[in-house]
């Protein structure tokens, strides 16, 4: 299987500074199943300014993770909820969404031991 997250970013950010790179993953690690859960409940509860803002406010740490398969992902959901289009397809989104989201959480507690 391939991995899901690709950290190049990080360690260009971090010039490969392991203590700041695990700081930013352990971060990451806390802030994710928490927006995750927001989304979630924003969608059951057809709040779509919520799931937007959760969305939009999860975009970046994806990016500086390397999540690629979710950089798309998230912005269709961010887009969609805004716009308040496709809401029909936003409930297997999210969930493909979460999906990728958990799988780079278990490699990234990998990488950071």
């Amino acid at each position: 299987m391939n991995a899901t997250i690709d950290l190049t970013f990080l360690r260009g950010f971090t010039s490969g500074n392991q203590e700041k790179m695990k700081k930013y993953i352990s971060m990451f690690l806390q802030l994710c199943p928490n927006s995750l859960k927001s989304m979630k409940d924003a969608l059951e509860q057809q709040d779509y300014d919520a799931l937007r803002g959760a969305a939009h406010a999860l975009k970046p740490q994806i990016t500086y993770m390397g999540i690629k398969a979710g950089e798309p992902l998230v912005k269709i959901i961010e887009e969609n909820a805004a716009g308040r289009i496709a809401l029909e397809n936003m409930p297997a989104l999210l969930n493909e969404f979460d999906a990728v989201c958990r799988q780079a959480m278990i490699e990234l507690a990998n990488e950071i031991g």
